[in-house]
Parts: C-alpha cells; sequence; structure tokens
C-alpha cells in the first residue's frame, strides 16, 4: 500500500509539472458562429503564442450572458454586442480591464470609446462595428408600381405586399418602426408601445421572409424586392448582384458595437491578454475586416485595408450618415412587451 501511493504521488507531481496541463495554455472564448472571429485568425495566434484558443460558438446574446453567469469560471472571454456590455458590468459578471496589459489599445478609434454602455473605457475593447439598413431591387421596386425606397416608412407601401425580408429580431424590426413614427427607439411609454405594435401589424402583409443568417439570398433569387438587414450581408450581396442598392434610410441607421469583455471569474486572465493585444494588431484587425467585411475598430487598421474596401461607403460611412446612427438603447425595459408583441406579429 505504501508503495502505491509514494508511486500514485510521483504521478500526480509529474502531471501538476507538465507543461500540456498549465493553465496558461489556453483561453476559452465564446461568441458568434461562422468566422465571426476567423479561424485563420486564431490558428496564426496559437502558432505564435503557443495558446491554444477554445471557440464556443452561441447563438444569442442571452446566452452568452447566461454562461457568464453560471458557469463564469469556464470563460476567459466573450464578444457581445454593445447592450449586452452595459448588463454584464451592472451585474457584476464582468472584469474590469487592466489598460496596463494592453499596450495594442492604443490602436481602438476613440469614436467607438466610451459610449453608454460602458461610459468610462473600463470594461470592453471594441472589435467589431456594424449597422443595420435596406438592401432595394430598384428595378423591382418601380415594376411593383411603388414608389423609390429611401426610408422605413416606404416599406408600408401596399404595392411591396410579401416583397420583403427583414431581419428576425423584436428589438431591430421595431426600432426602425419606432423611427418610423418619429418616435424614441425602445421608448418604455406604454403610448408609444401601443404605435408600435399597430403600426408593426400592419405590415405583416408585406413581409415574405424572417432571416437573419441570410437574409440577402431573398434578394438574390428574387423572392423579395427589399429588405433590412446587417452591412456586412449587403457587401456581399453587391458583390453578387449590382443591381441592388443599399439605402440608408432617412431616418436613421442604427450602429452595433461587438466587443470584447472578460469574465469576472476567468481562469487565464494573462493569456486572454495577450490575445486582446494579438488582436488589437493593425495588421491582424485589418485581415479580420477583410474576411468577416465588417467595419474595423482598430483606427491603424485602415492602412492595412484593400482599396475595395477601405473606401467601400456601407463599411465606412459618411459624416452624414454617422450623424443620424443610434443604437438600441433601454433593452431592458422593453424587452419583455416587445418579445410578447413580436411573436404575436410573427404568427399573424
Amino acid at each position: 500500500m505504501k508503495k502505491i501511493g509514494i508511486s500514485l504521488l510521483v504521478v500526480l507531481m509529474l502531471t501538476a509539472c507538465s507543461p500540456s496541463k498549465k493553465a496558461e495554455d489556453a483561453i476559452n472564448l465564446m461568441t458568434w458562429g461562422g468566422d465571426f472571429i476567423p479561424r485563420e485568425v486564431i490558428n496564426a495566434f496559437e502558432e505564435e503564442s503557443g495558446i491554444k484558443v477554445n471557440y464556443k460558438e452561441v447563438a444569442s446574446n442571452e446566452d452568452m450572458q447566461s454562461l457568464l453567469e453560471t458557469s463564469g469560471a469556464q470563460y476567459d472571454l466573450a464578444v457581445v454586442t454593445d447592450y449586452m456590455v452595459d448588463i454584464l458590468r451592472q451585474n457584476d459578471n464582468i472584469l474590469q480591464l487592466d489598460h496596463s496589459k494592453l499596450g495594442n489599445l492604443e490602436n481602438i478609434n476613440p469614436n467607438y470609446q466610451n459610449n453608454y454602455y460602458d461610459e468610462k473605457n473600463e470594461y470592453s475593447i471594441p472589435y467589431a462595428i456594424s449597422t443595420a439598413l435596406l438592401l432595394v431591387n430598384p428595378k423591382e421596386v418601380q415594376n411593383k408600381g411603388a414608389k423609390p425606397i429611401t426610408s422605413y416608412d416606404d416599406l408600408w407601401q401596399s404595392e411591396l405586399n410579401d416583397s420583403l425580408v427583414m431581419i428576425d429580431g423584436a428589438v431591430e424590426v421595431m426600432g426602425i418602426v419606432s423611427k418610423a413614427l418619429g418616435q424614441e427607439v425602445n421608448s418604455a411609454d406604454k403610448n408609444d408601445i401601443e404605435n408600435v405594435k399597430n403600426k408593426l401589424f400592419e405590415l405583416r402583409p408585406n413581409i415574405h421572409r424572417f432571416e437573419t443568417n441570410t437574409p440577402e439570398d431573398s434578394l438574390l433569387n428574387k423572392e423579395a424586392v427589399a429588405g433590412f438587414m446587417y452591412s456586412n450581408q449587403i457587401y456581399k450581396a453587391l458583390e453578387a448582384n449590382q443591381d441592388l442598392e443599399a439605402v440608408f434610410a432617412t431616418e436613421g441607421t442604427p450602429i452595433y458595437i461587438d466587443s470584447f469583455v472578460m469574465s469576472k471569474q476567468a481562469p487565464n486572465p494573462e493569456g486572454t491578454y495577450k490575445f486582446l493585444n494579438y488582436m488589437m494588431q493593425p495588421e491582424v484587425a485589418a485581415k479580420i475586416a477583410e474576411i468577416t467585411k465588417f467595419t474595423t475598430a482598430n483606427k491603424n487598421a485602415v492602412d492595412h485595408l484593400a482599396p475595395e474596401l477601405k473606401e467601400n461607403p456601407i463599411l465606412n460611412l459618411s459624416d452624414e450618415v454617422s450623424a443620424k446612427t443610434f443604437f438600441y438603447t433601454n433593452q431592458a425595459a422593453i424587452l419583455e412587451d416587445y418579445d410578447f408583441i413580436y411573436s404575436e406579429f410573427k404568427l399573424q
């Protein structure tokens, strides 16, 4: 028995000293699927640093919130949308970042920092910027007898019956309804919510499809003549069909800032800081933008972008468009009402 005990002790000591078992050999990251953080970029970091990146794909910001609340010690890093940074910060689920360990933070464009969700720039690092706008087939709109689409309100034309594709999200869809009404986005006022509900239901006959992942396909295959979708999807659609047009609605354009946040219980903060610094290198950030077609938050990456990306008005907004961008703020106050109304709306 004594001999077995000594042997077991030796095994345990060797295991503890084994480099492959050290926590700094891996970080655990979760965010959206696909190429949101390109695999080739992750592979390059792993090769350079010797740190493995375990990548978990999730379906929503709310799923990431749940995992950080219930299993925070299993994750180092997440990339969440601006409003979720605000929620996680208030709920004390994320770590205040040590800027002394983030030498490349100086590369981040200050226009994307110190916003409502992280006013002192303490908890998040902007990663990808996107907007949502209208994609239109002007010729097909004209063939239907509708007037040109320049605003959200134009989507309610009766001539566009069964001709629209929309992002499948309560906040996004009801947000543009609010804008079409001239109301504040995500107003918690009961009268405002009732107004949004009534106008939303009037739009239902015009919607052919709800789709979040590939809404552009509905215009490419001519199932729809117009749609509301994300900027990277519109970029890809315009590459495929030059007869389509991107339209920034006169009422304004929603903007999303997806940002890195570190779990309050991160098992490998030092490895995570190394990963963050790597991702903020201008050449790396430019590579990410070229693959994902998101606007980069890295001001020094712009010089490394191909001309077609650098000069693209969808990815690099004009001052006029930028001045009319808006966030989907105040979501906690309206989400329950919006989800109920939107579910009823989709069943019509």
